[in-house]
């Protein structure tokens, strides 16, 4: 019996005595912790590869996906494989795409000479024009009736005196009635500017 006691009885470190049963919790309460860290372990492994296999390709599809919109609308249409690049806003009265975004033609009409008013053929004035037009189409219409044109800037500049015409305010004034009378002539209201290009008086 005394040799059944010391096979059951150990002293531990601290001079108390523990069992054989105490022994064997420590043990199994050291292998659940085992098993416990590497279930953790395994979760965090699990995780780092459900983030680099679902989550990275996700997000780079999601970056990508308008440049692929783009790429199909424009398959889908023209049968081309690359996105097609955003037209920039054009003015309201376009020229054949010709002129990029600034629309606006200038066409010259030269060499108008005439006598003013009141110097009985002694004075002349000779006087360039560049009329800025809002079409192609209204340069081509300036160009075929340009004798009328020119009529209308004879008849009123010849009606100016040589004080007129030496006035900064009455230059001002003859410019506007020259774009009014003009823009009456050929019918139309893209005619935005007149400039004078030449003006000589002697």
């Amino acid at each position: 019996m005394a040799a059944d006691e010391e096979k059951t009885t150990m002293e531990t470190p601290d001079g108390g005595k523990s069992s054989e049963g105490d022994q064997a919790g420590a043990k199994g309460s050291k292998k659940k912790l085992i098993v416990f860290a590497g279930v953790g372990l395994g979760a965090v492994v699990v995780g780092l590869l459900v983030a680099l296999l679902v989550v990275k390709p996700m997000m780079s599809n999601s970056d990508g996906a308008g440049s692929g919109q783009t790429e199909v609308t424009a398959s889908s249409h023209g049968g081309s494989e690359k996105p097609k690049p955003k037209a920039k806003p054009a003015r309201k009265h376009a020229s054949d795409g010709e002129q990029g975004e600034s629309t606006s033609i200038i066409y010259a009409v030269k060499d108008i000479v005439v006598n003013p008013s009141g110097t009985g053929g002694s004075r002349f004035l000779s006087v360039s024009f560049g009329f800025e037009l809002e079409s192609a189409g209204l340069a081509a219409e300036f160009e075929a009736r340009e004798p009328l044109v020119r009529d209308a800037l004879i008849t009123i500049l010849s009606a100016k005196s040589v004080a007129q015409l030496t006035d900064p305010k009455q230059k001002e004034i003859a410019r506007y009635q020259i774009k009014k009378r003009v823009s009456q002539l050929m019918e139309t209201d893209e005619l935005t500017a007149v400039y004078y290009t030449d003006f000589v008086l002697q």
